[in-house]
């Protein structure tokens, strides 16, 4: 992946972070959201990488990773799933 397309990428996915927390933050309930997408996204995160002893299929534990799943929550791991199958 060339330099050029690798920054407009995490330009794109920090953009997409930045209106979601603003999103939920300016809602009423804006940080039991926050939280609770937090840990929906860390469960299925940690489900995945349970579930990979069975399927192959696991998603690396790093701050990017449990960035996207903190801020996306399950979507955010769906994701992952998707782009490491499209980049192997």
């Amino acid at each position: 992946m060339s330099m050029g397309l690798k920054t407009a990428a995490i330009a794109l996915v920090g953009l997409a972070a930045l209106a979601v927390l603003i999103h939920m933050l300016r809602s009423r309930r804006g940080v039991r959201a926050l939280l609770l997408t937090a840990l929906q996204g860390a469960g299925a995160l940690c489900m995945v990488n349970l579930l990979g002893t069975l399927s192959g299929v696991r998603i690396a534990l790093n701050w990017v990773t449990l960035g996207v799943s903190a801020v996306f929550g399950t979507p955010g791991v769906v994701g992952l799933l998707l782009l490491q199958f499209l980049f192997r």
